[in-house]
């Protein structure tokens, strides 16, 4: 039609990228710790998507946890931690605003790995 204008695509100002990585969530409703699990769909820099069976309430503050796929120095698990606002639930999946967020090792944190393995090396002159 002459006239009107078409958007078309992503127009957020920020890009997602497209991840399924194993998620863990906590939030607090009515005075009690309530926790379930998930899998992101899309990430970002402000944002997450994920499906989950359960979901959090739209509005609620939570906590995700989300294994990473990259190793520490090739030896330590690391997670992501988001602390974020749930802006809605629908069957697309839950969609979080991240207000904070930082990589943290999970798992066996054993750093004696690297060093042993630093102290097999030899040098051959």
């Amino acid at each position: 039609m002459p006239g009107r204008d078409l958007i078309h695509g992503d127009r957020r100002a920020d890009k997602r990228y497209a991840y399924e990585l194993p998620l863990r969530f906590t939030y607090r409703s009515g005075g009690s710790e309530c926790a379930g699990s998930g899998m992101t769909q899309d990430l970002g820099r402000k944002g997450i998507r994920f499906l989950a069976y359960d979901p959090p309430p739209r509005e609620t503050e939570l906590e995700l946890r989300i294994e990473w796929p990259f190793l520490l120095q090739n030896v330590c698990p690391l997670e992501l931690l988001v602390s974020g606002r749930v802006l809605r639930s629908d069957n697309r999946g839950t969609v979080v605003r991240i207000t904070r967020y930082e990589f943290r090792t999970s798992g066996p944190r054993s750093f004696d790995q690297v060093n042993t393995r630093a102290g097999n090396w030899s040098i051959v002159a």
